[in-house]
């Protein structure tokens, strides 16, 4: 059955303005704002997935006079002229909606609502419109043939007019909408209508009369306030009436043809996107149906590349024989990608269903059984945890190079089949991170679609999801050999395309030494797990929850009456309205003010009720989060609980972890404390913790030459304590713990950009006190405040800012036109060296930590990294030598300065450890 036909026409700057203003700045790479273009995007996507229209095309304003201008002096006379970042972005939409070969129509003298009306007149009769824009203007087209949509409230919702919605909306037919306008007028086009006719006027007369000129045949029926504000104003409403009427004669002609909408090189789409930063949006690019020539060729990073040489032929190899053969002839390359397949996420226990491998042919001369050339080929072994032995010799291989993406969970599949993999020299999520490590996702199908043009099979089309989705293994051979074939033939067609940029811009340390070297490292956490003793988090559950009623049962009653403190509108209704505290610098948002956490804390001070909430948040947050939630996550079989840990999500470098957050277990409070106390040594072993001391002000010192820091630490001196000296003016040893707490939130706080208000709400000081704190503090330091200037200057010179070790962020918004969005750019080019040389320095001592404990300490574990600190599970008469060789590797991880400070401690849990040389 044909596809029932529908066209769609865009009113482009309708959409680009309500985007512009709708969403938060953004821009791409290069710093080029692209928020409208963002937005219009995304919309157009929406509309191409959900409308599903078989033609679109596109509607533009040209610069100048239109005849409306020519009528009346003063249209649209009021209007400011469009900020410069908004008009940037103007070409930036047409660059999108050629991509999509849409046809443009425009015509000099009429604007785009008009070219619009026209172009629906000639095409209703033979196919179905919708007229997509955010002016309402337009719904004075809707007619049987025509309806209008148009973007709702929310971020992804629309609204769609059809005759009756106008009817409902207005009280009459969309016919009509010209007259109502020609009464009221249009304030934001500056038509004036007849004054003293407002809206609901205007309504009430169209709605019962119809036209302006049956309006003024029933005049004398009029009330006499309706009749003084019409008499001697028939012509001025009938000339508003002519400039809100949309014209349907621009000689324009449109051909239904050319806006076939699946027309399109998803090439040129996927170029333009990859130069405006839209990576999240790749895998939205609907298929197209334009045939590819066989000399087509797609440019990426300045080689062009025949489209049929993006991937190679593959075979399917499902013999013990053809296994152990193909293992053999791969043992000849350099360089071989691997990816394997398994029923169900969880490395740890998936089965493994099978195992692909790419390799470029110049190296392998084997003859395929299926046609086609390229420089790359592909094989598929459906496997067994026992059979993939096979390829053991191959994986274990350290002269043998191994690519991939995501190779940590590659390896962790592996191990279970005994299987260590070595020679590990790329891995394209990890190359996609260090040269974009602000990208919202690096996963395989977006990174190939961006540097390769390809669209990768979407792993649905195997498996297909919901409630109806299979596994793997379920998969027939046909279908599942190409998909894995592919994965591998991706990730090696990457290492080709990235690993040289990487080699260019500098990042080849932090890739060889950091980041490599460190992916068995993690797949050694998350094999090894953490023990977890369940009965401590009922414990705590129990002491939590008990606690979280009486903090209810306290603010009910600052309350005077009953309600539910976790819901936000009656916590809004009571702070705002019952208790009326103060909304200056409250933010507002569409339902009230906010309670927001950030907002609440505004308010210390005004109402022992706030201090109340926040506890009774903190404790309901460490219930669901932890006390409730780790439990469910712990391996009955094993007893410990397996998370997972991240190297490509922080752009700062910084390891994320997910399946159970372990970064943001709180340590200040004492609840978040005793939480740690559930994260217990094994039988005969211990935990040994080891931390970094005031890593951050360390590097800071080192990387700004500061004399007083570097003075204060290489004396050995507590460096809070030695900032709170100079600010309260007292001798070191009389600062109190209270002034250092201070002194404390002041350094941490000059590195992350705090401003006077966030210290003195964190501090407990007054604004002016803040306010004299900061300012000083950049005087005292005055080395720092210089580095922080040169950094910023690097950076507005570069475009970015690199660790000690090479990591690089990008920064394009350093010169960015809006001074907030500018302002945060510096914030983090600045806080970038600082908290990314930290993380690089972690990194490092966990990469040459678990090396020596692969040679020196075959029972070792190392279970844990938070932030600055490293857990380790050992041996009990192991752990004093242990722990003396882990704090010299990870004192040892960096040359600075001044000398990095480790403090170690072990326990039986996480909680309750004590220095090592104490005899625990």
């Amino acid at each position: 059955m044909a596809k029932k036909q529908k066209l769609v026409l865009l009113d482009s700057y309708a959409l680009i303005h309500r985007a512009y203003h709708a969403l938060p700045p953004m821009t791409a790479d290069d710093g080029m704002p692209t928020n409208a273009v963002y937005g219009f995007t995304t919309m157009l996507l929406k509309v191409l997935s959900s409308v599903k229209p078989t033609h679109v095309a596109a509607a533009f304003d040209l610069a100048g006079p239109t005849f409306r201008h020519e009528e009346f002096a003063d249209y649209k006379a009021h209007r400011a002229k469009p900020d410069e970042d908004l008009i940037v972005q103007f070409d930036l939409v047409r660059a999108v909606v050629r991509a999509f070969n849409i046809p443009i129509f425009e015509k000099e003298g009429f604007e785009a609502d008009d070219v619009i009306g026209t172009v629906a007149d000639q095409a209703a009769d033979s196919v179905p419109v919708v007229i997509v824009t955010g002016d309402m203007d337009a719904l004075q087209l809707v007619d049987d043939r025509v309806s209008v949509l148009t973007p709702g409230r929310g971020p992804t919702q629309t609204v769609m007019y059809d005759e009756a919605a106008v009817q409902e909306q207005f009280g009459f037919t969309p016919a009509l909408l010209a007259d109502y306008k020609g009464l009221r007028g249009d304030p934001s086009d500056n038509i004036p209508g007849v004054a003293g006719v407002g809206d609901k006027t205007a309504k009430e007369l169209v709605s019962r009369y119809g036209s302006i000129e049956d309006i003024y045949t029933h005049l004398e029926e009029l009330p006499a306030r309706a009749k003084g504000r019409l008499a001697g104003q028939r012509e001025a409403a009938l000339q508003s009436r002519r400039l809100a009427t949309i014209r349907r004669d621009v000689p324009v002609q449109f051909d239904l043809a050319a806006a076939a909408v699946h027309d399109f090189d998803p090439a040129a789409v996927r170029a333009v996107f990859g130069r405006l930063g839209f990576r999240s949006l790749l895998t939205k690019i609907p298929k197209s149906t334009r045939p590819v020539p066989a000399d087509a060729t797609v440019r990426q990073g300045g080689l062009a590349l025949p489209r049929r040489s993006l991937l190679g032929p593959h075979e399917a190899v499902t013999t013990a024989a053809g296994r152990r053969e193909l293992a053999r002839e791969l043992l000849q390359a350099t360089v071989i990608a691997v990816d394997t397949e398994t029923d169900f996420l969880g490395a740890r226990v998936a089965p493994i269903v099978g195992v692909s491998f790419a390799a470029f042919t110049n190296s392998h001369p084997r003859p395929l059984s299926v046609q086609g050339e390229g420089k790359m080929r592909a094989w598929y072994a459906p496997v067994t945890r026992e059979s993939v032995k096979e390829f053991k010799a191959l994986l274990e291989n350290p002269k043998v190079g191994k690519t991939g993406h995501n190779l940590k969970y590659d390896a962790e599949v592996l191990q279970q089949s005994g299987i260590t993999l070595a020679g590990i020299v790329f891995d394209s999520m990890i190359g996609s991170y260090l040269l974009k490590p602000g990208a919202r996702t690096h996963s395989l199908a977006t990174v190939a679609a961006e540097e390769l043009g390809y669209s990768c099979i979407p792993i649905e089309d195997l498996i297909g999801k919901g409630k109806d989705q299979k596994k793997m293994s379920d998969v027939p051979l046909e279908s599942i050999a190409p998909y894995a074939s592919e994965d591998a033939l991706a990730a090696l067609r990457l290492y080709e395309e990235l690993s040289p940029r990487i080699q260019d811009v500098g990042l080849a340390r932090v890739l060889n030494e950091l980041e490599l070297p460190l992916i068995p490292v993690l797949a050694h956490i998350e094999l090894a797990g953490v023990q977890i003793d369940t009965e401590v988090l009922a414990a705590l559950a129990k002491q939590a929850r008990r606690e979280a009623e009486m903090l209810t049962y306290k603010i009910q009653q600052l309350a005077r009456e009953e309600f539910n403190v976790s819901s936000t509108q009656q916590l809004r209704r009571v702070l705002y309205e019952k208790l009326r505290l103060p909304t200056a610098g409250i933010a507002r948002g569409q339902t009230g003010y906010s309670t927001a956490a950030s907002e609440l804390a505004k308010l210390h001070g005004q109402h022992e009720i706030i201090e109340l909430i926040e506890r009774y948040r903190e404790l309901t947050k460490l219930i669901s989060t932890y006390l409730e939630t780790l439990p469910q996550q712990v391996d009955v079989t094993t007893g410990r609980l397996y998370a997972s840990f991240h190297q490509t999500v922080a752009a700062t470098g910084r390891l994320s972890s997910s399946g159970s957050n372990l970064q943001n277990i709180p340590v200040r409070t004492k609840m978040g404390r005793n939480i740690r106390a559930a994260f217990t040594a094994a039988r005969g072993r211990r935990l040994v913790k080891a931390d970094y001391s005031q890593l951050e002000l360390r590097i800071a010192a080192h990387l700004a030459q500061d004399e007083q820091m570097l003075a204060a630490f290489r004396a050995g001196e507590d460096i809070h304590r030695a900032t709170a000296a100079w600010v309260y003016g007292a001798e070191r040893a009389a600062v109190t713990d209270e002034q250092r707490r201070t002194a404390k939130t002041l350094n941490f706080g000059v590195l992350y950009g705090m401003g006077p208000q966030k210290f003195a709400r964190e501090s407990g000081v007054s604004m002016e006190e803040a306010r004299s704190f900061i300012e000083r503090y950049w005087q005292h330091y005055a080395g720092l405040a210089k580095f922080k200037e040169e950094v910023i200057r690097q950076a507005e010179e570069l475009g970015f800012v690199e660790t000690l070790f090479g990591r690089r962020l990008p920064v394009p918004d350093i010169r960015a036109r809006n001074p907030q969005v500018r302002a945060a750019a510096e914030r983090a080019a600045f806080n970038f060296p600082i908290q990314g040389t930290e993380a690089d320095i972690l990194k490092k001592a966990m990469v040459e930590l678990y090396a020596i404990m692969q040679r020196d300490w075959p029972e070792a574990r190392m279970v844990l990294t938070v932030h600055d600190e490293l857990v380790v599970e050992v041996l009990v008469h192991e752990m004093a030598a242990f722990a003396a060789v882990m704090r010299q590797t990870m004192e040892g991880a960096a040359a600075l300065d001044v000398s990095l400070a480790v403090e170690v401690a072990a326990g039986k849990n996480w909680r309750d450890m004590a220095p090592v040389d104490s005899g625990i």
